[in-house]
């Protein structure tokens, strides 16, 4: 989304700055952010409570300014126990700027919390602060004694002038923020005393621990707040102190204009007395001004920020000099980023294990990229935040945001003026003007993720006459499934040999041999991924502690319930056991041993190639003539060119990535199974416009034949995709004389729409116990718009 830079006009105080320095801040900032874009996550998780050995499913957004990101291809998702200590290190790919994936929780895990933390390998170049973190709830089957000490809560304050000055005789606003010592806020209320002890102004928690109030500061006086917290306890702080030269800047709230004050102290050097006002965001400069106070000691103006993208907006006051003198934060919220959309529900049925339809109607001409959790309604409160406050507000401020979500949950006046208290106490800190005029032009320690992962390897201790005569490393990829990979890898001249952009799930083990001969006994072979690597012995510190009493005692039931119900389930003999269930078909038995995820099902064509007689030949020569619609330039074997509504094909092996030539490498007999996706097929890695053709190799003895004997070394790969389970009851009658407890009744992280396709309809059945659901829809389209969606159901 590009922007266009607003300069005020007309206007007696401000004048275009057209000078070379202040035209340099323009220069110096664009060069910086193009060299340092910063990119924000927000992931989505199907519930907020968990219990043991539950599945926490979740999916990834990754946005880039106010678009999905395109600079990295890999996400990182850490889980750590309650206690910092890190559970699992997984990277998964990134697809049309989103990622999804879950991590079951151990079965005896003690905690009473999951923490999570998402980045990329680009975020790495900066503050950790910025990566996304969330705590989840996780309640234990059996509550333990509390031995807690059940020690009060401790408040602190802080106190914060606007735009960062406080100057002697000019009427201030100073905003303060309170929070106990769980990082959590904390409502006070107080009043402000001078040295001699008189009043100067009261003053109390408008919004979660925030507030302001306004005062004159006055030369040669102390200033301190005494202030009581929550259980009436006294405490005194001493406010900043303020200085006798400078200026001061006072924003008003608004939604078409902020009007702004600028008032300078009645002796100033020269060079505070021409100033540049400069707004930006995301790196683009979008208002820039000049107040001249050569004559005058204050100056008011206005920023058109109905005109401006919804977003923090960092307003900077410089000097002659060039150098930031007072900064301010505002938060613009025009709403041009929401995604418009129908959720309804064409079929809603709150009886036990009956059917229900959700539809859902994108009503924007754009690709629509969205995911959706359906969970039992008491349980699960709506989400303290969302995609839309994530990826505006908290992934752009540093420190804890409560309940970020609120701030966007209402038109209210009084939701715009917390907001801005939000502005007010929390500081923007993801680079500062000294870093850009300085450092704009060092390079970053990791570069930009533009590959999906990629397999290295080098032969240590090889002769040259080796390298010379093998000229290619052999590699067998042999996955868990036994399904198999080969590559030819080209050796360097250095004994190194690399494959760009593979997609292997789970550890793998990778044969190898050099061709045509082999390795001395004093070789040794690397082999590796580019992925980062966790330190395990990492802690990770939290800056607050998770008290969500929300839906407790339903998730202890549910928790209780499902535990019973697998203890009665082992129990139960196979003559209790009764299965109705449709015959299935050879081909939808192969789609389920051979696919996963947005391989299974699909639209289009399988073909079984188990018992097909071939009198040779390479698989795009099998299809020709067989798909309607796709067409195949086979005349050069190593260069095929397959189209489908003149877009190019995607082609897949064992849902990895490959060329069309090592597709036509395969032999027939060694393929069980085809499946060729109409487009868009949705499940590609940066496309599917042209559809998809995936081969999948024999699995079992077949596949380990290729390898026996080789050496082999074990590679993690991306983190395995596992589905979510929903019970389909009208095909399925499963009696095992226990309760269905599911909490989260449906959770689908990859629902796509387009122009041709608008609305989607989910089906999903109830549990034994849910009298009401919570629905929550979340997403981004390909221009940057988001959908945050939550709703309570019931009758």
């Amino acid at each position: 989304m590009k922007y266009n830079k607003i300069v005020l006009s007309g206007c007696l105080i401000f004048q275009l700055a057209l000078s070379a320095k202040a035209q340099s801040i323009d220069t110096v900032l664009t060069q910086w952010y193009q060299a340092r874009p910063t990119e924000k996550i927000y992931v989505q998780f199907d519930n907020n409570h968990y219990a043991p050995g539950q599945t926490i499913w979740f999916k990834a957004y990754l946005m880039l300014g106010l678009e999905p990101s395109e600079i990295s291809k890999n996400i990182y998702i850490d889980f750590f126990d309650a206690s910092g200590k890190l559970l699992e290190h997984s990277t998964r790919p990134i697809v049309y700027g989103s990622s999804w994936g879950s991590f079951i929780i151990p079965e005896k895990y003690m905690g009473t919390s999951i923490q999570t933390v998402a980045y990329t390998q680009w975020m790495s170049n900066f503050d950790s602060a910025y990566f996304f973190r969330k705590q989840l709830s996780v309640i234990p089957i059996k509550i333990m004694a509390n031995n807690a000490t059940g020690s009060l809560p401790e408040a602190t304050i802080q106190f914060l002038p606007e735009a960062g000055n406080l100057i002697e005789l000019i009427p201030s606003v100073m905003a303060f923020k309170a929070i106990n010592q769980l990082g959590l806020p904390e409502n006070i209320s107080g009043v402000v005393k001078n040295k001699d002890g008189d009043s100067v102004v009261a003053f109390a928690s408008q919004h979660d621990g925030m507030g302001k109030f306004y005062y004159l500061p006055q030369p040669n006086d102390v200033f301190t707040a005494e202030w009581n917290d929550q259980l009436g306890r006294l405490h005194k702080t001493i406010l900043p102190t303020a200085q006798p030269v400078g200026i001061s800047v006072h924003f008003e709230n608004g939604k078409l204009d902020r009007v702004f004050h600028i008032q300078r102290s009645d002796s100033v050097p020269e060079s505070m007395k021409r100033l540049t006002v400069v707004a930006q965001v995301a790196g683009q400069v979008i208002f820039k001004a000049v107040a001249n106070l050569s004559d005058k000691l204050n100056a008011t103006s206005r920023i058109p920020v109905s005109q401006f993208p919804s977003s923090i907006v960092q307003v900077t006051i410089f000097d002659a000099n060039n150098q930031p003198i007072a900064e301010r934060l505002i938060f613009v919220n025009n709403k041009e980023y929401t995604l418009n959309a129908k959720i309804k529900f064409d079929t809603l049925n709150l009886y036990k294990r009956e059917k229900n339809v959700l539809e859902i109607e994108i009503q924007d001409s754009t690709n629509a990229n969205l995911s959706l959790s359906i969970t039992d309604g008491l349980s699960s409160a709506a989400p303290d935040n969302s995609i839309v406050s994530q990826l505006l507000l908290a992934g752009d401020l540093k420190g804890y945001i409560h309940h970020p979500a609120y701030y966007f949950s209402s038109d209210a006046d009084s939701a715009s003026d917390h907001l801005d208290l939000v502005m007010l106490t929390n500081g923007w800190r993801k680079y500062t003007w000294k870093q850009i005029f300085n450092d704009y032009n060092k390079p970053t320690h990791f570069l930009r993720d533009t590959s999906y992962m990629n397999l290295m390897g080098k032969i240590e201790n090889i002769t040259d006459a080796k390298i010379k005569k093998a000229a290619l490393m052999n590699l067998i990829l042999l996955s868990k499934d036994s399904s198999k990979l080969m590559l030819f890898l080209p050796l360097l001249p250095d004994g190194t040999f690399k494959q760009n952009d593979i997609m292997f799930f789970d550890t793998t083990k990778v044969f190898y041999q050099l061709n045509g001969t082999g390795l001395s006994f004093r070789s040794n072979v690397i082999i590796q991924t580019n992925l980062l690597k966790a330190d395990p012995k990492r802690i990770l510190y939290t800056t607050h502690i998770l008290i969500d009493t929300t839906g407790t005692a339903r998730m202890m039931y549910f928790a209780n319930e499902q535990k019973k119900a697998e203890l009665l389930k082992l129990q139960t003999t196979l003559k209790e056991v009764i299965v109705n269930s449709k015959v299935k078909s050879r081909k939808q038995e192969l789609d389920e041993q051979y696919t996963s995820g947005m391989f299974t099902g699909g639209d289009g064509y399988l073909f079984d190639m188990n018992n097909e007689i071939s009198a040779g030949g390479d698989v795009l020569s099998y299809l020709q003539g067989r798909v309607a619609g796709l067409t195949i330039n086979n005349l050069n074997p190593s260069n095929p060119i397959v189209t489908w509504r003149n877009s190019r094909t995607s082609f897949y092996m064992n849902e990895m990535s490959v060329s069309g030539d090592m597709i036509n490498s395969i032999s027939i007999s060694d393929i069980a199974l085809i499946k060729v996706f109409r487009p868009p097929f949705f499940g590609g890695f940066g496309g599917g416009s042209g559809g998809a053709i995936v081969v999948y190799t024999k699995k079992g003895a077949d596949a380990m034949r290729a390898a026996r004997g080789l050496d082999f070394v074990m590679v993690p790969g991306y983190a395995p995709i596992r589905e979510f389970y929903t019970p389909n009851y009208a095909e399925e009658q499963v009696n095992f004389n226990t309760l269905d407890t599911r909490n989260t009744l449906l959770w689908n992280p990859v629902i796509r729409t387009d122009n041709d396709n608008k609305k989607v309809k989910i089906v999903f059945y109830n549990n034994d116990i849910s009298k009401s659901f919570r629905v929550v829809l979340e997403g981004m389209d390909n221009e940057g718009k988001m959908l945050h969606y939550s709703k309570f159901f019931q009758k």
